[in-house]
């Protein structure tokens, strides 16, 4: 996935999918509407909850920044393995070189991991969590979908990108309901060839969880066609995930 530090200058409606080690407080509500699309029907995002949330027009702050916060205790351990106590989750990391990015609070997903893999336009291989809370009404695969949306909205991969639904089902994960939205983005020439860009294709792997009665988290990972080698191991990290 694509960072908006590196592109934004060339891409100036679109915003990037900044990692954090920080819990999200959201504040107000984000609605993505999509009833038409592929991505999914309109969800409302909870409000005042580490949900995803619209990020913000400013830049993520660089890892090196002498003003970046230090991660706090609600994220017991870095990768390789990640215990994230928010979300109940923990799992392990994809591969090596993933780092936590400092907090924004507007950020799509309140946790995230990320190694460049592309440095020219600074393109990243991702991993993170998030915590939804209460699905009010509205289905794992609903909340998934949504989340999908959001990030497709906002730029994460570029302008206009192709989107096709790998899996869309429902399952049993770390002994709890769950929902898998695995999408295939084919990147849109005219915006890979403005950006300078090599990648063609990236997978998501979005997956929502009950960790509880009335409360749902996320995990997901985005890998691009340049780190492709990376694609048979997602399923053994999914299945690496645990339910606190």
């Amino acid at each position: 996935m694509r960072t908006r530090t590196a592109l934004a200058a060339l891409v100036a409606a679109a915003a990037a999918l900044a990692g954090c080690t920080d819990v999200v407080t959201g504040a107000g509500t984000s609605r993505v509407s999509s009833a038409a699309s592929p991505a999914g029907p309109s969800v409302e995002f909870p409000s005042g909850s580490s949900a995803p949330v619209a990020p913000s027009q400013s830049g993520p702050v660089p890892a090196t920044s002498p003003d970046a916060p230090s991660p706090p205790a609600a994220i017991a351990t870095p990768c390789p393995h990640v215990v994230y106590p928010a979300a109940h989750l923990s799992y392990d990391c994809l591969t090596d070189g993933l780092v936590a990015r400092p907090h924004q609070v507007t950020d799509v997903w309140p946790l995230t991991a990320r190694k460049t893999v592309e440095a020219k336009t600074g393109w990243v291989v991702e991993e993170g969590a998030g915590h939804w809370g209460s699905p009010d009404g509205h289905s794992l695969a609903a909340i998934a979908s949504a989340v999908r949306r959001q990030m497709v909205d906002d730029g994460g991969y570029g302008t206009n990108p192709g989107i096709d639904s790998v899996a869309n089902r429902d399952l049993t994960l770390a002994g709890v309901k769950g929902h898998l939205l695995q999408t295939t983005f084919t990147i849109n020439p005219t915006f890979a060839a403005k950006v300078g860009t090599k990648v063609r294709r990236e997978k998501l792997w979005i997956i929502a969880l009950a960790v509880g009665t009335g409360d749902v988290s996320l995990w997901y990972t985005s890998v691009p066609d340049l780190v492709s080698e990376l694609w048979p191991k997602v399923p053994s990290i999914i299945a690496s995930i645990r339910v606190s």
